[in-house]
Order: structure tokens, then C-alpha cells, then sequence
């Protein structure tokens, strides 16, 4: 096999992979998605206080993905400056504007809901970055929706441990080892229903 082609298959294998995980993902029963959803949100607020973190920047969940905006709300009501992504055309690149309860949001070319118009933040600014994810692995290897905003916004970042970054997910959504692109920046750690679980420590 070629390398062309290993590389193809490696990418279809991928593919189905996050196929199977979405599909997982969308078939978690209502009631037992808004426990799970609570507990995540418990979760990622004890580590918010636990490192007196003083900004957040998050996702606005789509696909299936936990809701952590109920918790946004709280954590803007208490002083903690709140960024959702996104996305600029057609550089495809990922910025994060700042949030608050009632802001308009428009939706991007993908469906999902960004800030319309509000003050853009930098990233290294923040404390935490929460991300969203179809899969992740114990090494903290990170499998996404496959366009790489994540990875590409946080390319000059990769060595850094500010902002902390955070994966959101179900513990459904643990696999084994996932393979990597050199591209791709792994995970500081994961926030589940069963709690925060720290990689390389």
C-alpha cells in the first residue's frame, strides 16, 4: 500500500468513526441526557472555580452535544467573561466573540448559532477552553467533526498550557487510541458526566 493511499484509508476509517459516535451520541435518551448534561455542567463548574478561572471560552452545542449553556448563564452572572466561536468565510478560520444571555446570534454556514455581533476576544486570553468532540482517547487525543477549525486556530498554541484545554463529552464518546495528524493538538483534559479526568499527569 502506498503511503497515498494508507493516508486515504486512515482518513475513511475516520470517517466512519465519527459516523458511529454521532450516531451514538444522538441516541442518548432525553432523560438520560439532561442528567448527564447536568452533571457535566457540575463538573466543569467545580473546575472553573477550582482554578478561580476568570474567563471561559465555550461552544454552543450541536449534533448532539452537551449543553453547557445553562451554565454559561451562571458563570456570566457572576463576573466570569463568557467567548463563543466563530467562524470567518472563506479563510476558514475560528475566532471567539464575547457572549451574554440574549445576545443575538446568527447562524453560520453550518447551523449552528455564533455571536452576530459582538467585541472579538484573543484566545490567549482566556483561561479554559471548552471544546466540543465526537471522540477522545485516554492520551488525550481529540477526534472532531474532521474541519479542523479547532486545530487550526490553536496551532501556535499547542506548547501552551493557557488556555486549558478542555474537551466536553460523554463518557460514551471514550475510545481507544485514536490515530493522530501532526496537525492535530490534543487535549489537556475531558469533562464527562463522571467527572474531570486530566491527561499527562
Amino acid at each position: 500500500m502506498t503511503e497515498s493511499s494508507s493516508q486515504a484509508s486512515t482518513q475513511d476509517s475516520r470517517q466512519e468513526l465519527r459516523l458511529k459516535l454521532r450516531i451514538m451520541r444522538q441516541d442518548i435518551a432525553i432523560q438520560q441526557r439532561r442528567r448527564f448534561d447536568q452533571a457535566i455542567r457540575q463538573h466543569l463548574l467545580q473546575l472553573v472555580e477550582s482554578r478561580t478561572a476568570s474567563s471561559l471560552a465555550i461552544y454552543w452545542p450541536f449534533d448532539g452535544e452537551p449543553d453547557m449553556i445553562p451554565l454559561c448563564g451562571q458563570l456570566f452572572e457572576k463576573g466570569i467573561e463568557i467567548a463563543l466561536p466563530k467562524i470567518s468565510e472563506p479563510d476558514h478560520q475560528m475566532e471567539f466573540h464575547l457572549w451574554q444571555p440574549g445576545l443575538a446570534l446568527a447562524q453560520n454556514s453550518f447551523g449552528i448559532p455564533e455571536p452576530a455581533n459582538s467585541e472579538k476576544r484573543s484566545l490567549a486570553g482566556f483561561a479554559i477552553l471548552a471544546m466540543p468532540l465526537v471522540g477522545y482517547d485516554r492520551l488525550g487525543n481529540r477526534l472532531g467533526m474532521g474541519a479542523g477549525y479547532y486545530d487550526r486556530r490553536l496551532k501556535s498554541m499547542r506548547d501552551s498550557p493557557v488556555p486549558l484545554r478542555v474537551g466536553i463529552a460523554y463518557s460514551l464518546q471514550e475510545i481507544g487510541l485514536i490515530s493522530q495528524n501532526d496537525w492535530d493538538i490534543p487535549l489537556h483534559g475531558v469533562v464527562n458526566e463522571n467527572g474531570w479526568f486530566p491527561f499527562g499527569t
